[in-house]
């Protein structure tokens, strides 16, 4: 499996990969299991599992996981989130995934559960990311030489995180998180090249040397394109919303087109990879790798 480009090396070519979230029904399940074949089959260079907070769906992440390292060729990355978590029971859920065979992971400390805010006790006191990467590290520095690989990512935010003050705040706390250990970093999702490719600048001249994989989603409705606006913290595009509107609120091949149009953007711009958030779905994510060019074999290479 291709590893995530080192900051100097020499260029190669274009890589992807995928996140997936645990199944919230059988019939889900059934058609997860479905994607993931065809995802695992595109040779993506991992494919990531997210994490509810608290543990909330701790469970099936793991299963999950376990899904992926006994069942396809994919690299399983486990998605960990600190919040409302001691660090003895995060400790424990790390080795939890490492003896389940996944040694690569996405430090996070993770959105408040519902019915607290910020302010409540056990999300204050939980381990923040950089703490979490350094946990990680040390759990791994207590398993036996060989079963001690592994890489860890953590999140970066184009458009700030929520509860950051400004683009340097934001820049410093992910260049601590590579002091911390960090080998990579993916993005939150956002819609313009610009975004990632400006804040990947500022970041390289404060210090910072992992790559940056930017996060993608090709969205299917309307209603996807809302939430995604949500999360990115910036409208959605005019153009795509008023197109998704006018087909109905229902139009793959419109996110599709997005999202391609932005890749080609982001690689051009020097993007190492890229990542795509697939929501369980395979289709879209492969249509893009298709007109991108990356799921054909390279005759010069």
């Amino acid at each position: 499996m291709s590893p995530v480009p080192l900051a100097g090396s020499a260029p190669t070519r274009a890589r992807f990969s995928f996140e997936v979230f645990p199944a919230r029904s059988g019939a889900a399940a059934l058609a997860l299991g479905h994607a993931v074949q065809h995802l695992s089959a595109a040779g993506p260079d991992f494919i990531s599992v997210t994490y509810g907070a608290n543990g909330s769906n701790r469970d099936a992440s793991l299963d999950l996981l376990r899904y992926l390292r006994d069942h396809t060729d994919a690299l399983p990355l486990a998605h960990l989130t600190t919040v409302g978590e001691s660090r003895d029971a995060v400790r424990e859920t790390i080795h939890r995934i490492m003896d389940a065979g996944v040694h690569d992971f996405l430090a996070l400390r993770g959105d408040p559960p519902r019915g607290l805010d910020e302010g409540a006790p056990a999300v204050a006191g939980s381990l923040s990311s950089r703490e979490l990467v350094e946990l990680i590290a040390e759990a791994r520095a207590e398993r036996p030489p060989l079963t001690s690989v592994g890489r860890t990512s953590v999140a970066a935010y184009p458009n700030g995180h929520p509860l950051s003050r400004s683009r340097s705040e934001d820049i410093d706390w992910l260049v601590a998180k590579q002091e911390a250990g960090a080998q990579f970093a993916i993005t939150q999702l956002f819609f313009r090249a610009e975004e990632y490719l400006s804040f990947v600048n500022d970041a390289q001249r404060a210090g910072l040397r992992i790559p940056v994989l930017p996060g993608l989603m090709p969205v299917s409705t309307s209603a996807q394109l809302r939430k995604v606006a949500s999360l990115a913290g910036r409208p959605a595009p005019e153009g795509l919303t008023r197109a998704l509107d006018e087909a109905g609120g229902y139009a793959p091949e419109l996110g599709v087109e997005h999202t391609l149009e932005l890749a080609r953007e982001l690689l051009a711009g020097g993007a190492p990879s890229v990542h795509l958030y697939t929501f369980n779905r395979h289709e879209q994510v492969l249509s893009v790798l298709r007109e991108l060019e990356l799921l054909t074999p390279d005759p010069v290479a």
